[in-house]
């Protein structure tokens, strides 16, 4: 049996991005990023989206994690298949 995460057609992440704009000032700025056909996890501090890539030509199936700290998740929408 192996362990694997809730997998949704789509995650809609909106992340938290400041910069700054002068030394003692900062502008609030929010990046969306979107994925498709992929896992979600929440570990800890962070949110992990797994997406699996299937290589037919070796047929093997490989994922990769991409990992978000909690802190500059401001929310986040799952999409059921």
């Amino acid at each position: 049996m192996t362990n694997r995460a809730p997998k949704y057609s789509k995650i809609e992440l909106l992340l938290n991005t400041d910069k700054i704009t002068h030394i003692t000032q900062r502008e609030g700025s929010v990046e969306k990023l979107e994925f498709l056909d992929c896992g979600l996890m929440i570990t800890g501090d962070y949110l992990v989206v797994i997406i699996d890539e299937q290589d037919e030509m070796k047929n093997t199936l490989t994922s990769t994690g991409k990992i978000f700290p909690m802190a500059k998740i401001k929310a986040y929408k799952t999409h059921a298949s």
